[in-house]
């Protein structure tokens, strides 16, 4: 039956509060505060304190006078007191909207922050950064004190605190110390945070933070590991260079003392290890010696090791480069891992003899590891001069160089090394290549010709791709995770392998960096702050760069992977690696198999309606049709230059041949149907597209709109992110004359 509560009483309304049915309920609530009754505010005030009430209906009684503005004191006061931790936090809540509170009122929430139920204490860190007259730095830290290990609290104190640490990070501190926050779990987790947030401020308050881990480090409130990971923290600001010049003077001055006591320790303080890291990154030669001697004993687990050699780069040890020999060439004491992240390392040291040492190591290396060792190669000119050498020596193959890192060292500022570059490889383009379509058209042949074994491709894969790309949680992760992305199709892989810049989405494009210290480093942007800029870069690094140390940064036009694959790889490993690539599950998987298209299906011609999908799912896997008209449906061997195309007819003149097919179009990425389309030489067709019945394309196919006898037509589906579409393709009839429509491409891609 019709109704209308907007000609209800409030009374009427308030018994609506009590209904089973929700919509009902939420109604009643808007209406109740949309008049905003003064009597009717009193009565709910009254419905919400009812303990014999429903809670539900107490609950929308509370929240209508909430969207009325600022609570009537009185019920304010027992709405904070009250026994139900529900109704207390929404009181908290309440005040944090209305920001200017009585201090009557302002005692009762701070009290709170010591409250028994976690949804109570978490308005409280909430409402903290909102209340006028409160001091926030302390409410914040009562509520941390108090957070248990609940894991939600810590979050949004610290979303409220990091701002406050700019000006009040004494303060925070030593409430800290006060409070021995270090012993509590949660509490301790968010201090590295705190260090480094104290860190990135225009002027650290060094002597806060050499008395926190003073107090981190002995007495009542110790916490050694902790301390340990805030001077973890301080040793990796200074090794990227972000705090440098007085700053780190300042900070050294503050924390010097406490150093000296730890490195002097004859009683060997679980900290003196993290001591002497701090002490050698600033060049104390009190740290040399342990830190040396930890990066070469094979006894020291892997972090430990290369923690000491991030320090010993940091100080430019004289002693470091035989030492990283040794690791190098030493495969029984050293893991792949660790010879990796020392490849890592060398990039900050600018010495010319750190390309002696990796050229000597590099015949030595596991394949994985080459494309990485001809990376660092090339971040500085004198080891770039040292590395073209070699290869103009023939220590190293040419193709070891990838174009992206040709084009790198075109751009140096080094005339020597420009030319020495030019001399082998010559100009190169800064712009995508308009010829690799006809590169896909052969690779496409080559693939369909050479079927390749995908457990070898596997090995081609990790030795090459795997240094940007994970697949099945394998390799790396600087672009794109391919397991889920950009493997929709053969055609679509092909495109993204052969002609990476085609289409390079935002958070793939590629930037250059050129430093104060002669390195040039290209990779993604994985963060860009006013304090730095870090970069995904080749072999999944993450490399941090201080923004005071930035001479240039520019975004290039090409992805970052390289277009000439095909140049790298022998044919035999190309058809390999497609082999791998094209299957939707790992090689090991019995039902592993291959995407759409990557087989050219035999010709096969049908007039048998129960047919007709089968054959269309050769080509099209996921479109159907009610109906095809003369000759039925085809796999014809070969069209306008063309293997393996599908073929349909109109039902008749005034009735189409129409391909569906329902998707999901999914938010956050861009979706397209893409079509290649031709027609029979002898005449045309209309091609009508439509999704969920409205006209998207309405285009005729003839020999005068296509290109040596196709049309490729793409369609943006974009606006139907998060939607069910139905899509329907119209092989439709233009003037009954030889109206077959071949269709080369039917795909839907999102990226």
């Amino acid at each position: 039956a019709a109704f209308d509560l907007a000609q209800e009483s409030d009374e009427q309304l308030i018994e609506r509060l009590r209904s089973p049915n929700v919509f009902y309920r939420d109604l009643a609530q808007r209406l109740l505060w949309e008049r905003r009754e003064p009597p009717t505010m009193r009565r709910l005030e009254q419905l919400v304190l009812n303990d014999a009430e429903l809670r539900k209906a107490r609950m929308h009684a509370l929240w209508a006078l909430i969207g009325c503005g600022p609570l009537a004191p009185e019920f304010h006061a027992r709405l904070l007191a009250h026994a139900d931790p529900g109704l207390r936090a929404w009181g908290v809540r309440a005040a944090g909207n209305q920001r200017d509170i009585s201090p009557a009122l302002r005692e009762q929430i701070a009290a709170l922050a010591r409250d028994p139920a976690d949804e109570v204490k978490l308005q409280v860190a909430i409402a903290a950064a909102k209340l006028t007259g409160v001091d926030s730095v302390s409410l914040l830290t009562d509520v941390l004190a108090q957070a248990g290990d609940d894991k939600l609290i810590p979050h949004i104190v610290w979303q409220n605190l990091h701002p406050l640490l700019e000006t009040h990070s004494a303060k925070f501190l030593a409430l800290v110390q006060e409070k021995q926050l270090a012993r509590q779990p949660v509490a301790a987790a968010i201090m590295p945070r705190v260090v480094e947030r104290m860190l990135a401020s225009a002027s650290p308050d060094a002597d806060a933070l050499a008395s926190l881990f003073a107090a981190l480090a002995s007495g009542d409130g110790a916490n050694p590991p902790l301390a340990g990971q805030c001077l973890a923290v301080l040793a990796a600001k200074i090794q990227t260079r972000e705090i440098a010049g007085e700053r780190l003077q300042t900070i050294k001055r503050a924390f010097e003392p406490v150093l000296q006591d730890l490195l002097n320790d004859s009683a060997a303080s679980p900290l003196r290890f993290d001591a002497a890291l701090l002490a050698t990154t600033w060049r104390d030669p009190a740290g040399f010696e342990a830190i040396r001697a930890a990066f070469v004993s094979p006894k020291q687990v892997a972090e430990r090791r290369l923690q000491a050699l991030d320090a010993l780069v940091a100080a430019n040890d004289p002693d470091l480069l035989p030492a990283v020999a040794g690791v190098l060439n030493s495969s029984e004491n050293a893991s792949l891992e660790l010879r990796r992240r020392t490849l890592d390392a060398l990039g900050r040291l600018e010495r010319a003899d750190v390309a002696e040492i990796v050229l000597a190591a590099y015949p030595k290396m596991e394949a994985e590891l080459k494309p990485q060792a001809i990376e660092l190669l090339t971040g500085r000119a004198a080891w770039s001069k040292q590395l073209l050498a070699a290869i103009a020596a023939e220590r190293l193959p040419a193709g070891a160089l990838n174009v992206n890192q040709v084009r790198k060292l075109l751009a140096s500022k080094d005339a020597e090394l420009v030319k020495q570059v030019q001399t082998v490889w010559g100009v190169m383009r800064t712009e995508r290549n308009p010829q690799r379509e006809k590169v896909i058209a052969e690779m496409r042949t080559f693939v369909r010709k050479h079927p390749g074994d995908p457990h070898a491709g596997q090995q081609v894969f990790k030795k090459l791709c795997g240094q940007c790309h994970k697949i099945y949680g394998e390799g790396q992760e600087v672009g794109p995770d391919i397991t889920v992305n950009g493997r929709s199709s053969f055609e679509q892989l092909l495109s993204n392998v052969f002609d990476p810049s085609l289409v390079i989405g935002a958070a793939y494009q590629a930037r250059t960096v050129v430093t104060e210290d002669g390195r040039v480093l290209t990779g993604l942007v994985a963060e860009d702050s006013p304090q730095r800029v870090v970069l995904k870069i080749q072999g999944g690094k993450q490399e941090t760069i201080a923004r005071d140390n930035i001479e240039e940064m520019e975004t290039s036009k090409l992805s970052l992977m390289p277009e000439d694959l095909e140049k790298q790889l022998k044919p035999a490993e190309i058809a390999d690696l497609f082999a791998f690539i094209t299957l939707n599950k790992p090689p090991s998987d019995p039902e592993a198999r291959q995407l759409p298209g990557v087989r050219v299906p035999p010709p096969r011609e049908t007039t048998n309606a129960s047919e007709f999908n089968d054959v269309i799912g050769e080509i099209a896997p996921g479109f159907a049709t009610a109906g095809s008209g003369e000759r039925g449906v085809a796999i014809v061997a070969e069209h306008f230059g063309r293997a393996g195309v599908l073929r349909t007819h109109p039902i008749a003149q005034g009735k189409p041949c129409i391909l569906r097919s329902t998707i999901d179009v999914p938010t956050g990425k861009r979706t397209r149907l893409l079509l290649d389309v031709s027609h029979d030489p002898r005449g045309d067709w209309q091609l009508v597209v439509k999704a969920n019945g409205k006209l998207l394309h309405d285009g005729l196919v003839a020999a005068k709109t296509t290109k040596n006898g196709w049309s490729a037509v793409a369609i943006d589906l974009s606006r139907f992110a998060g939607q069910q579409v139905q899509l329907e393709l119209l092989n439709q009839a233009n003037g009954w004359s030889w109206e077959f429509g071949y269709w080369g491409r039917i795909e839907v891609v999102s990226e």
